[in-house]
């Protein structure tokens, strides 16, 4: 009998990696792409069914790939794992970490509105910039740009909340890097651009 559950005990055990294993990046411990689609989605359901708000952030490291040719692959994920504490430290339980790919974070905040969302993204923004990052050539600090989109003012569309952050921070990164801009910000500025 002892043996049984012995077995039963290392099954289960082997069962919870595996399912680990296939739902997180193995470099940040954070969710990993597939599985961040999947959350979100749900999010974004009970978010609308209880009529409740959400936003989601996406964070790019600034000049990354520079970090991998000054100082090797090695400090470029030590960066990526510094990073995602910081993603971590920063959110709750019910929020959503996740390595977007390569360089690129992607964060889900439950019940956030634009106002919530900007300020813990400008906090993230900021904690990143204090990272001190030890390597042969010294240390040195990388800087972080970000996009958010709020659901429901910018989309109810998972998909088209993600591409709306997307335009967000790639407007950051395009105009000086190192800055927080939301959906709307970007969308004034281009509608602003276009009437003169």
């Amino acid at each position: 009998m002892s043996n049984q559950v012995s077995v039963s005990l290392q099954n289960a055990m082997m069962y919870k990696r595996m399912e680990t294993m296939a739902t997180t990046d193995g470099l940040t411990g954070l969710t990993n792409h597939r599985t961040f689609q999947e959350r979100f989605e749900n999010l974004l359901e009970r978010s609308g069914r209880f009529d409740h708000s959400a936003a989601v952030l996406l964070c790019d490291i600034d000049f990354f790939k520079s970090v991998n040719d000054t100082h090797g692959h090695p400090v470029g994920d030590e960066v990526l794992r510094r990073v995602a504490k910081v993603l971590q430290n920063a959110v709750r339980k019910i929020d959503i970490t996740a390595r977007y790919g390569g360089e690129e974070f992607a964060v889900v905040l439950e019940s956030t509105d634009l106002e919530g969302a900007m300020k813990l993204a400008e906090r993230i923004r900021m904690d990143v910039a204090a990272l001190s990052i030890e390597s042969e050539e010294g240390n040195f600090h990388v800087a972080m740009s970000i996009g958010v989109a709020v659901f429901p003012e910018d989309s109810k569309d998972r998909a088209l909340l993600i591409e709306r952050a997307d335009n967000a921070l790639y407007y950051a990164k395009e105009n000086g890097r190192n800055q927080v801009v939301s959906y709307q910000q970007f969308a004034a500025n281009r509608h602003r651009r276009k009437a003169s």
